[in-house]
C-alpha cells in the first residue's frame, strides 16, 4: 500500500513536471502593448488595435522568409491588450470575449505554414474575394492566389480578385495578413479546422470580433474605406473588345445618341495601341496613325460631349514594341540578374514590370500614363494585373520596400495589383491632387479598395451559367471589403447570341456598383471568336426597348446610387449585400444566395434562367415590401410568386424607405440637373429615415473639407389615419448648389384622398385627379387613384425645414 502511494506521488510530480516544461510560456512588454507565447515551434505575437480587432503573428523557429510587406492594415497597435480578451490552452490562443477563435499554428506536408481554427458543425463562413461558388464556403478548399479564368461559369473557385477575409456565422472575422501563394481549407479535409497555408512572408492574421456588419465595418476601417467615385462612373460605359479605330467610336458614340441611350465614357480595349491582339503590349502610345488618325482630338470630342475617356492598361512590354528597348532595365529579372522573358505568354514573349521598384513606377507613370493623360484621358483601365503570366523562378526587387533580398514570383503574387493599383493612386493623387481618380481593375489585394478602384469579375462566359455565378462571385467579393466589384454586363466570352441573356444581364447589373456592359465583338479581327456587340444601342430588336429603359433607369437612380458611394467613403458600408448580411436572425433569409439586397431600399431577384415565367422569391421579416413596378405591398416572411412575362424583372423596396430619383430624359450625369427631381416615399406604420448626399460629382476632397449638403428625410410612420414627414438640411456647401432643391415628394400605395395636408402648419391645396392625368404643380398637391395610386407633393426646400402633416 505505501509502495502504490509512493508510485503515485511520483507519477503526479512527473505530470507536473511535464506541464510545466511543455506549457507555452507567457510574457507581457513592460509598455503592455504586445503579450508574447513562447512554445515549442515558435514564439506568437499579440496585439489590439482596436478594442474589437486582436492581430496575432506567428514566428516559427528558423523561419527566415518573415517579410511583412502587404501594407493592407492602416493604424497601429493600440498602448494595451485587453487581456480579457486573450487566453492560452496548450499550444492554442483563445481570442474573444467568449474565447469564441481557437488559433493556432501548422504547417503542412509541402511546407506552407498557416493557421489553424476551430469550427463548429453549424458554423457559416463567407468570403475570400472572388468565387463562383455557394456564398457558405464551409466545406471548400480553394487557392489564394489571384488566378485569370477565361470563360469562366459556375463552380470556379479560383478567380482574379483573391481576398484572405472570411466572416463567420458565430461572431469573428479573420484577415490574413500574407500576399504569398496560399490556399484556405474551410473544413473540406477536416469539418472541424479552418486551415490555412502560405508558401512565404510573415504569418499575421488579424482576428475581428461582432457581428456581419461589426466585423465588416472594422475590417474596411483597418484596411481602408473606398474613396468617392467621380459621379460620372455610377452611370453607363460604352464598351467592347474591342474598338479598333476613330470612325467605329465615332459611329457607335452616335447610334447611342441616336437611341437616346445615355452614356457617360468610352473604353478603349487593347486596339488603342496596335493592330492585333499579340505583340503590342508594350506600344504605350497611338502606333496606327491611319486607324487613330488624331488620338488626342478623338478624345477632346469626346470629351466636349461629357463623355470620358478611359485607356486599357497593360504591364507586361513585349519584344518588338515601342517600349521595349527602354523598359528593359524596369523588368523583373530572371536568376542570372537579367530581364526574365517569357517564353509562352499568350500574347507575345516578353518581360513584367516590376512594379515593386519605385523607379519602375515612375518610369511608367512618366512616359505612359501622364502623356496620354496630356491627350485627354480621364480614367484607367489596368488589365491581366494577377499577374496573368507570372512564372514562379521569376524575381522581383523589393528593396524599396526593405526587403534586401530578391523575393519569387510566388512569394509576392498576391500583391503585384495591389502596388500597382497603389502607384497609380498615389501618382495620380501628386498629379491632380483634386481629381477623383477612376481606375477599372481586375487585381489586387486586401487594401486595395482605398485607391479607388473599381473590379470587374473578370472574363465570364457569355451564357446563363456565367450570369447565375455572377451572384455569389458579386456578393462573396462585396462581403471581403471590395465595394465596386461588378460583372462585363451581358458576358464577356463565347456565347451563342442570346438577346434574352443579354437584357437579364443588364436588368441585373442595374442594381450593381458600376453598370458596364462589355463583350468580345472582334469581328474581322479574329473570325473565330464568337462576336456579339455590347452597346445597348445596337441590342436586338426584339429587346431593344427593354434595354433602353434599363439604362434610363440607372440614370434615374443615380442620386440613391451616388448616396451608396457617400455611405462607403464616410462609413465603410457595402453597396451590394447578400441577405444573410441584412437579416441575420432571419432564419429562410440565411440560405439565399439567389436574391440580394442594393443598398438598404431595394430587393433584387435576378431572372437566372432562359425563358423563365415565373419565379418564387422569399421576402425577409420586417415592416413590408412595395413591388417596385406596382407598388403592390406584401408582408415580409412570406414567399411569394411572381410573373416573368414581358421581360418583367423583380424588384421589391422595404417599406419605409425613402428613395431620390432623376425623373425625365438625359444624355448623361452632367445633366441630371435639368430633369424632375423626386422622393419617393414608400409608406411604413413605423419610423424610418433616409440621409440623401450632394456635392459637386468632381471634388476628390469633398468629405474632408466639408464641400457637400446632407438633407434628412424622417417619417413617424404613416397609417391610415395619419402620418407624418420632416425634411431637414445640414446646410452644407458645395460648388454649383443651387440656392433651392426644388422636388416632388411622391408617396405611392395611398388608397384614398387625404382630407388635409400640413406643411409648417399651412394647409396645402389638394386635388383629386384619379379620373384625369393631373400633374402636381405650384402649392397643389395631387392624388390619383390610378394604377399606382400616387400622392404627389411639390416641395421647396430653402433653408428652411419642412414638416409635413397627413391626415386621412
Amino acid at each position: 500500500m505505501k509502495k502504490l502511494f509512493f508510485q503515485s506521488i511520483n507519477s503526479l510530480i512527473l505530470v507536473v513536471v511535464c506541464l510545466l516544461v511543455f506549457q507555452p510560456s507567457f510574457a507581457q512588454s513592460q509598455n503592455q502593448s504586445t503579450i508574447q507565447f513562447s512554445q515549442t515551434e515558435g514564439v506568437w505575437t499579440i496585439q489590439q488595435w482596436a478594442p474589437n480587432i486582436v492581430k496575432a503573428v506567428f514566428l516559427p523557429k528558423g523561419y527566415s522568409h518573415n517579410e511583412a510587406i502587404t501594407g493592407a492594415a492602416l493604424g497601429k497597435a493600440l498602448s494595451k491588450v485587453d487581456k480579457t480578451l486573450i487566453a492560452q490552452n496548450g499550444n492554442q490562443i483563445l481570442i474573444g470575449k467568449n474565447k469564441e477563435v481557437a488559433l493556432s499554428y501548422w504547417q503542412d506536408q509541402e511546407g506552407n505554414k498557416g493557421f489553424q481554427i476551430g469550427l463548429t458543425t453549424d458554423e457559416k463562413i463567407f468570403g475570400g474575394g472572388e468565387r463562383a461558388l455557394p456564398l457558405n464556403r464551409m466545406g471548400y478548399k480553394f487557392n489564394l492566389y489571384n488566378n485569370p479564368w477565361y470563360g469562366y461559369a459556375e463552380g470556379a473557385d479560383n478567380l482574379n480578385f483573391s481576398v484572405p477575409f472570411f466572416s463567420s456565422s458565430k461572431g469573428y472575422a479573420l484577415f490574413f495578413d500574407n500576399g504569398s501563394k496560399g490556399y484556405a481549407d474551410i473544413g473540406k479535409t477536416n469539418p472541424n479546422l479552418f486551415q490555412t497555408g502560405f508558401s512565404s512572408g510573415a504569418l499575421s492574421v488579424f482576428v475581428i470580433l461582432g457581428n456581419y456588419q461589426e466585423t465588416l465595418t472594422s475590417y474596411q476601417q483597418l484596411t481602408g474605406k473606398q474613396p468617392l467615385p467621380p459621379k460620372w462612373a455610377m452611370g453607363n460605359f460604352m464598351s467592347r473588345f474591342g474598338y479598333t479605330s476613330d470612325t467605329q467610336v465615332r459611329n457607335i458614340a452616335a447610334k447611342m445618341r441616336q437611341e437616346k441611350i445615355p452614356f457617360d465614357a468610352v473604353i478603349f480595349d487593347l486596339f488603342w495601341f496596335g493592330d492585333s491582339i499579340k505583340g503590342t503590349m508594350g506600344n504605350l502610345d497611338w502606333v496606327n496613325k491611319s486607324k487613330w488618325p488624331n488620338p488626342k482630338q478623338l478624345l477632346q470630342d469626346l470629351k466636349k460631349t461629357n463623355t470620358h475617356p478611359i485607356l486599357i492598361s497593360e504591364p507586361f512590354i513585349l519584344k518588338g514594341t515601342k517600349s521595349y528597348p527602354f523598359a528593359q532595365q524596369y523588368l523583373a529579372k530572371d536568376s542570372l540578374g537579367k530581364p526574365y522573358e517569357l517564353q509562352d505568354f499568350y500574347f507575345g514573349k516578353g518581360g513584367l514590370i516590376d512594379i515593386f521598384r519605385k523607379d519602375a513606377g515612375d518610369w511608367l507613370w512618366k512616359y505612359h500614363y501622364q502623356q496620354q493623360i496630356a491627350n485627354g484621358v480621364d480614367g484607367w483601365w489596368t488589365d491581366l494585373g494577377e499577374p496573368e503570366k507570372h512564372p514562379s523562378d521569376l524575381l522581383h526587387n523589393l528593396k524599396d520596400l526593405g526587403v534586401s533580398r530578391m523575393m519569387k514570383a510566388d512569394e509576392v503574387h498576391n500583391l503585384y495589383g495591389h502596388y500597382w493599383n497603389k502607384m497609380l493612386f498615389e501618382k495620380y493623387a501628386t498629379a491632380f491632387p483634386n481629381t477623383r481618380l477612376f481606375h477599372l481593375n481586375r487585381s489586387g489585394f486586401s487594401g486595395s479598395q482605398r485607391y479607388s478602384i473599381f473590379p470587374w469579375t473578370g472574363d465570364v462566359h457569355r451564357n446563363w451559367s456565367g450570369l447565375r455565378a455572377q451572384l455569389p462571385n458579386i456578393l462573396g467579393t462585396s462581403m471581403s471589403g471590395i465595394p465596386y466589384i461588378h460583372s462585363d454586363a451581358g458576358g464577356f466570352a463565347m456565347g451563342e447570341g442570346d438577346p434574352e441573356l443579354y437584357l437579364r444581364w443588364l436588368q441585373f447589373a442595374l442594381y450593381t456598383p458600376i453598370f458596364r456592359p462589355h463583350g468580345t465583338a472582334l469581328y474581322e479581327v479574329d473570325p473565330n471568336a464568337f462576336s456579339y456587340p455590347s452597346e445597348p444601342a445596337l441590342a436586338d430588336a426584339s429587346v431593344l426597348d427593354q434595354v433602353k429603359t434599363v439604362v434610363a433607369q440607372r440614370y434615374q437612380m443615380l442620386p440613391y446610387n451616388y448616396t451608396l458611394a457617400y455611405r462607403q467613403a464616410a462609413f465603410g458600408e457595402p453597396l451590394i449585400k447578400p441577405l444573410y448580411y441584412a437579416f441575420p436572425d432571419d432564419t429562410t433569409a440565411v440560405n439565399i444566395g439567389d436574391e440580394f439586397l442594393w443598398g438598404d431600399a431595394f430587393l433584387v431577384a435576378p431572372v437566372l434562367e432562359k425563358g423563365m415565367t415565373q419565379r418564387d422569391i422569399y421576402l425577409p421579416k420586417g415592416n413590408g415590401w412595395y413591388a417596385l413596378a406596382t407598388n403592390q405591398r406584401f408582408d415580409g416572411s412570406a414567399t411569394i410568386s411572381q410573373d416573368l412575362s414581358n421581360f418583367a424583372f423583380p424588384v421589391f423596396v422595404k417599406a419605409g424607405s425613402f428613395i431620390p430619383m432623376n425623373k425625365g430624359l438625359q444624355a448623361n450625369t452632367t445633366e441630371t440637373k435639368k430633369t424632375v427631381f423626386e422622393i419617393q416615399y414608400y409608406p411604413s406604420e413605423q419610423p424610418s429615415q433616409y440621409q440623401l448626399y450632394l456635392d459637386d460629382g468632381v471634388s476628390k476632397n469633398a468629405i474632408a473639407v466639408k464641400q457637400f449638403e446632407l438633407i434628412n428625410f424622417s417619417s413617424k410612420g404613416m397609417n391610415q389615419q395619419s402620418g407624418e414627414i420632416s425634411i431637414h438640411s445640414n446646410g452644407g456647401h458645395y460648388p454649383g448648389q443651387t440656392n433651392q432643391l426644388a422636388f416632388q415628394l411622391v408617396i405611392p400605395n395611398i388608397k384614398k384622398l387625404p382630407t388635409a395636408i400640413q406643411i409648417n402648419g399651412q394647409s396645402m391645396n389638394l386635388l383629386d385627379a384619379s379620373n384625369t392625368l393631373g400633374i402636381s404643380t405650384g402649392e397643389q398637391a395631387i392624388w390619383n387613384l390610378g394604377k399606382k395610386q400616387e400622392l404627389r407633393i411639390p416641395l421647396v426646400l430653402a433653408g428652411k425645414d419642412l414638416n409635413l402633416k397627413f391626415v386621412f
